[in-house]
Protein backbone atom coordinates (compact mmCIF):
# COMPACT_ATOMS: atom_id res chain seq x y z
CA UNK A 1 0.00 0.00 0.00
CA UNK A 2 1.57 3.28 -1.04
CA UNK A 3 1.50 6.16 1.39
CA UNK A 4 -1.34 7.91 -0.44
CA UNK A 5 -3.28 4.79 -1.46
CA UNK A 6 -6.52 3.86 0.21
CA UNK A 7 -7.11 0.15 0.59
CA UNK A 8 -10.67 -1.18 0.60
CA UNK A 9 -11.55 -4.67 1.78
CA UNK A 10 -15.15 -5.67 2.23
CA UNK A 11 -17.03 -2.74 3.76
CA UNK A 12 -13.84 -1.49 5.42
CA UNK A 13 -11.06 0.83 4.31
CA UNK A 14 -7.67 2.07 5.41
CA UNK A 15 -4.98 4.56 4.51
CA UNK A 16 -1.51 5.44 5.78
CA UNK A 17 -0.80 8.96 7.00
CA UNK A 18 2.91 9.77 7.04
CA UNK A 19 5.02 9.64 8.99
CA UNK A 20 3.68 6.80 11.13
CA UNK A 21 -0.10 6.38 11.32
CA UNK A 22 -2.41 3.79 9.80
CA UNK A 23 -6.11 4.69 9.87
CA UNK A 24 -8.59 1.84 9.48
CA UNK A 25 -12.37 2.27 9.43
CA UNK A 26 -14.48 -0.82 9.98
CA UNK A 27 -18.15 -0.87 8.98
CA UNK A 28 -20.57 -3.65 9.88
CA UNK A 29 -19.61 -7.26 10.36
CA UNK A 30 -15.90 -8.05 10.20
CA UNK A 31 -15.83 -11.56 8.72
CA UNK A 32 -12.87 -13.95 8.86
CA UNK A 33 -11.59 -12.90 5.41
CA UNK A 34 -11.64 -9.27 6.62
CA UNK A 35 -9.85 -10.27 9.84
CA UNK A 36 -7.11 -12.07 7.90
CA UNK A 37 -6.72 -9.11 5.53
CA UNK A 38 -6.53 -6.76 8.51
CA UNK A 39 -3.79 -8.87 10.09
CA UNK A 40 -1.87 -8.86 6.79
CA UNK A 41 -2.34 -5.09 6.52
CA UNK A 42 -0.94 -4.54 10.00
CA UNK A 43 2.09 -6.71 9.24
CA UNK A 44 2.68 -5.11 5.82
CA UNK A 45 2.47 -1.62 7.31
CA UNK A 46 5.12 -2.55 9.89
CA UNK A 47 7.35 -4.07 7.20
CA UNK A 48 7.12 -0.91 5.04
CA UNK A 49 7.16 1.80 7.70
CA UNK A 50 8.38 0.31 10.98
CA UNK A 51 6.43 0.77 14.20
CA UNK A 52 3.33 2.87 13.76
CA UNK A 53 0.18 4.18 15.38
CA UNK A 54 -3.01 2.37 14.40
CA UNK A 55 -6.21 4.39 14.60
CA UNK A 56 -9.02 1.85 14.28
CA UNK A 57 -12.56 3.16 14.03
CA UNK A 58 -14.62 0.23 15.30
CA UNK A 59 -17.74 2.05 16.48
CA UNK A 60 -19.87 0.80 13.59
CA UNK A 61 -18.52 -2.74 13.47
CA UNK A 62 -18.80 -6.19 14.98
CA UNK A 63 -16.29 -9.03 15.18
CA UNK A 64 -16.96 -12.55 16.39
CA UNK A 65 -14.97 -14.66 18.83
CA UNK A 66 -13.03 -16.49 16.10
CA UNK A 67 -11.99 -13.17 14.55
CA UNK A 68 -10.81 -11.77 17.88
CA UNK A 69 -8.85 -14.96 18.52
CA UNK A 70 -7.23 -14.75 15.08
CA UNK A 71 -6.12 -11.16 15.69
CA UNK A 72 -4.77 -12.11 19.11
CA UNK A 73 -2.83 -15.04 17.70
CA UNK A 74 -1.48 -13.30 14.61
CA UNK A 75 -0.89 -9.70 15.71
CA UNK A 76 2.43 -8.61 17.17
CA UNK A 77 2.84 -5.90 19.78
CA UNK A 78 6.14 -4.76 18.27
CA UNK A 79 4.31 -3.55 15.16
CA UNK A 80 2.60 -0.72 17.05
CA UNK A 81 3.49 2.36 19.05
CA UNK A 82 -0.16 2.26 20.11
CA UNK A 83 -3.59 1.15 18.96
CA UNK A 84 -6.19 3.87 19.30
CA UNK A 85 -9.78 2.62 19.08
CA UNK A 86 -12.38 5.14 17.97
CA UNK A 87 -16.02 4.83 18.99
CA UNK A 88 -15.75 1.57 20.94
CA UNK A 89 -18.63 0.57 23.17
CA UNK A 90 -18.14 -1.22 26.50
CA UNK A 91 -18.04 -4.69 24.92
CA UNK A 92 -15.58 -3.59 22.22
CA UNK A 93 -13.35 -1.99 24.86
CA UNK A 94 -13.23 -5.26 26.78
CA UNK A 95 -12.33 -7.22 23.65
CA UNK A 96 -9.80 -4.59 22.54
CA UNK A 97 -8.00 -4.90 25.86
CA UNK A 98 -8.10 -8.71 25.63
CA UNK A 99 -6.55 -8.66 22.13
CA UNK A 100 -3.82 -6.28 23.34
CA UNK A 101 -3.06 -8.50 26.32
CA UNK A 102 -2.80 -11.58 24.10
CA UNK A 103 -0.42 -9.75 21.72
CA UNK A 104 1.76 -8.71 24.64
CA UNK A 105 2.22 -12.35 25.57
CA UNK A 106 3.44 -13.14 22.04
CA UNK A 107 5.45 -9.97 21.47
CA UNK A 108 8.65 -8.50 22.76
CA UNK A 109 7.54 -4.97 23.48
CA UNK A 110 4.63 -3.21 25.07
CA UNK A 111 2.31 -0.76 23.43
CA UNK A 112 -0.59 1.34 24.54
CA UNK A 113 -4.24 0.63 23.88
CA UNK A 114 -6.36 3.77 23.98
CA UNK A 115 -10.08 4.41 23.54
CA UNK A 116 -11.38 7.75 22.25
CA UNK A 117 -14.71 9.07 21.01
CA UNK A 118 -13.70 10.43 17.59
CA UNK A 119 -10.91 10.82 15.03
CA UNK A 120 -9.97 14.31 16.24
CA UNK A 121 -9.29 12.93 19.72
CA UNK A 122 -7.33 10.04 18.19
CA UNK A 123 -5.11 12.36 16.14
CA UNK A 124 -4.57 14.64 19.15
CA UNK A 125 -3.56 11.63 21.28
CA UNK A 126 -1.13 10.46 18.59
CA UNK A 127 0.44 13.92 18.30
CA UNK A 128 0.88 14.15 22.06
CA UNK A 129 2.29 10.62 22.35
CA UNK A 130 4.65 11.18 19.40
CA UNK A 131 5.95 14.40 20.97
CA UNK A 132 6.46 12.64 24.30
CA UNK A 133 8.41 9.84 22.61
CA UNK A 134 10.58 12.36 20.76
CA UNK A 135 11.39 14.21 23.99
CA UNK A 136 12.46 10.91 25.63
CA UNK A 137 14.69 9.86 22.72
CA UNK A 138 16.03 13.23 21.69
Amino acid sequence: MSQQEELKFGAHHSHFEPPDTLVVVFNGLINMDDVKRTSELYKETFERHGQYYCIANIGGSQIDTAGRRYLSDNGRSEWFHAVIYVGADVVQRTFGKAIALAMLYTGKTSFETVFVANHDEARAWVAQHRASRQRKTG
